[in-house]
């Protein structure tokens, strides 16, 4: 990630580690067990994330209608 694009995410100081089967995309989208706002501690970035995540979801589904991805 280049400088301009690094975020300096601001974590609460009692976050506690968040649960992850190695697949951090359904961790944090479809399986619920990432939780943002139980670790950070700034609603902007909080809102920020969710935003990207909504706006991949939305690139995931549109790919998946057009038949433009495969799975292997």
């Amino acid at each position: 990630m280049s400088e301009e694009t690094a975020i300096d995410w601001k974590f609460k100081e009692d976050a506690e580690p968040q649960c992850s089967s190695n697949d951090f995309w359904y961790d944090l989208v479809y399986g619920g067990y990432i939780k943002p706002e139980k670790v950070l501690a700034d609603e902007d970035q909080i809102r920020r994330l969710k935003e990207a995540i909504s706006v991949l979801n939305s690139f995931e589904n549109a790919l998946e209608a057009n038949e433009l991805i495969q799975q292997f």
